[in-house]
């Protein structure tokens, strides 16, 4: 009917959320955008300085975005982060990189998009349009915030991820893998390439 929803997922971020509440104002009256949800990257029970006055927002039990992140602290080198991880994960990604997986950066949206579907199609969840991933890719990428990784065998695209970073932090934002070269475990060494 000629409006619009907004999301903001994984924020916002930074100290002054008052002035960020206010352009957003302006902006979703400008789109007529009729709906915002914000969900922010607080764990459920954590209270933080940064939270802005959330009397005008409602809970919603419907997340969209998991409501829990694991974080890694990459200032410890590569062999500590391992170590830190179970044995059978460790094992996979040796296995992947014995079995002649590969992982590139890459800019191949359309691919991307059609490994969503499949994982889609495998695990019964929705995906978004392949414009809206490559909206996301083409505004970060020039930035240095966002890059798109593919783990490949034998020149066939097995799995992927878009991971999207600001400041000090990144995320595993979006994942995809084909039904293919399962057993050849590519995601575990994608997500050790990336991390």
């Amino acid at each position: 009917f000629g409006f619009n929803i907004a999301y903001i997922p994984k924020g916002p971020i930074g100290p002054d959320w008052k002035a960020l509440w206010q352009e957003l104002d302006i902006n979703c009256k400008k789109n007529k955008t009729i709906f915002l949800k914000v969900e922010p990257d607080l764990w459920d029970t954590e209270s933080s300085s940064i939270e802005p006055n959330m009397d005008d927002f409602k809970p919603n039990a419907s997340a969209i975005q998991p409501r829990r992140t694991i974080t890694i602290d990459l200032i410890n080198d590569e062999q500590s982060i391992l170590s830190s991880m179970k044995q059978k994960t460790r094992y996979n990604i040796r296995l992947a990189e014995k079995k002649g997986v590969k992982v590139y950066a890459s800019d191949d949206i359309d691919t991307f998009h059609k490994l969503m579907l499949d994982t889609s199609a495998r695990d019964k969840f929705g995906v978004h349009s392949k414009s809206y991933y490559q909206k996301i890719f083409d505004s970060l990428y020039d930035k240095g915030e966002c890059v798109l990784l593919f783990a490949e065998h034998n020149n066939e695209p097995l799995a992927a991820i878009m991971v999207v970073a600001h400041g000090k932090r990144a995320w595993y934002f979006y994942g995809a893998s084909s039904d293919s070269g399962r057993n050849l475990m590519p995601t575990y060494l994608l997500q050790w390439e990336a991390i």
